[in-house]
């Protein structure tokens, strides 16, 4: 959408779609805002949540343009829906459970206005332990490709740019490149080559949507680019868990896509295994909960063991920070000499997310525990990587 004069009212426009996570998507929006600019456009299209995610946005954040759907209408028709009453030059799909530096506009509008046949750009993604997403680039999933992915080849050997081709193992994740698959995630996309693919196909409820918004981009001849100069944070566990309704749907999606752009041979091949590795992920899940139950981690504070506190006013957290933790506290400059820190209290009401999303990138390999402290100080964020949930304790 476009203001009277056909210009663009904003220069990004950020739409997130967001369905039962309230707790993350404050993250996600603090760090958007954190900056108070008044060229950003924020749109929450809210999947009928139950968790007061619309209620809290409306007292909390009364800049954001919010959607409410009376059902969940799913991932990409909500990205349609948030895209029709965009305004900005640039567009951003945005998963509400992540944190993004707070001058990311200002990397967006660099990359793409020095990149002008780029149709889509995505980023370097880590989980909330500061793992690489390898999500982050992708090659569209050839039958060759599916099979080394489905089969565990592409774990095998992550580098090799033939077995891994479905993650782009040729490309090293500090590396920009063109690539031809985003992870919707994050995908800041120019308006035009938008326009020219007509948005997201709504014949996908849940996962792969953005597999074929890319494709149909590259179809056009548009470019797709995977720039880790950005980084952001997706903690993923709660957007995208190992549940079986997951799995299926993520297999489910796959499907469509297989049947959308590949011949009756190679689609008959391709769709027997998707079935083969859905039920076999499928079983691995019914598996771990008849072994270990549903809930795979049980926390209780404070944890014992020496910490870090990474903020800009420890003091102004010590009550969290007790409450929390019990040992001796690591000074910042003592943090090169440890070869690993048992727990890392990451102080987001102080810190400007872009330093502690750098900290943890190149830190958090050394961190056993890290709490990610909200910026009302209400919530903490227990991440243990991407095929978990994320524990969040709130701090009465």
């Amino acid at each position: 959408m476009r203001n009277k004069e056909g210009e663009c009212a904003f220069g990004l426009s950020v739409v997130i779609v967001s369905y039962n996570c309230r707790d993350f998507l404050r993250l996600c929006l603090d760090s958007i805002l954190w900056a108070k600019r008044d060229d950003i456009e924020v749109i929450v299209v809210d999947n009928a949540s139950t968790d007061s995610t619309v209620q809290l946005l409306k007292n909390d954040y009364p800049t954001v343009v919010v959607v409410e759907n009376s059902e969940n209408v799913g991932f990409g028709k909500a990205c349609n829906q948030g895209m029709q009453i965009a305004q900005g030059r640039y567009l951003l799909m945005l998963n509400p459970d992540t944190i993004v530096p707070e001058n990311l506009a200002d990397r967006i509008y660099l990359f793409l206005d020095t990149h002008p046949d780029c149709g889509a750009m995505g980023v370097y993604m880590a989980d909330g332990c500061g793992r690489y997403l390898p999500e982050s680039k992708r090659m569209v999933p050839t039958l060759f490709s599916s099979f080394c992915k489905f089969t565990g080849l592409a774990w095998l050997f992550p580098r090799s740019g033939l077995l891994a081709s479905y993650y782009a193992g040729h490309i090293r994740p500090d590396q920009t490149a063109e690539v031809e698959i985003l992870a919707g995630a994050f995908m800041a996309l120019r308006r035009e080559a938008v326009e020219a693919v007509g948005g997201f196909d709504e014949d996908y409820f849940m996962y792969g949507e953005d597999v074929d918004l890319s494709w149909r981009m590259v179809q056009l001849g548009w470019k797709i680019y995977y720039n880790p100069e950005i980084t952001i944070i997706h903690f993923k566990g709660e957007s995208s868990s190992k549940a079986p309704s997951s799995i299926k749907a993520f297999y489910k999606a796959m499907e469509t896509f297989y049947a959308k752009h590949y011949d009756i041979g190679s689609r008959g091949l391709l769709m027997l295994l998707v079935r083969i590795s859905a039920r076999l992920l499928l079983l691995n899940a019914r598996l771990r909960r008849l072994i270990w139950g549903s809930n795979l981690r049980k926390l209780s504070y404070p944890i014992k063991g020496d910490y870090l506190v990474f903020s800009d006013n420890p003091d102004s957290i010590a009550d969290e920070v007790s409450r929390l933790v019990v040992g001796n506290h690591i000074k910042t400059e003592e943090v090169e000499k440890k070869k690993r820190i048992p727990v890392c209290i990451l102080d987001l009401s102080t810190c400007h997310p872009s330093k502690i999303i750098d900290f943890v990138r190149i830190k958090g390999f050394f961190c056993r525990n890290i709490l990610w402290l909200n910026r009302q100080r209400t919530h903490i964020f227990h991440p243990f990587g991407a095929s978990e949930r994320t524990i969040v304790t709130t701090l009465d």
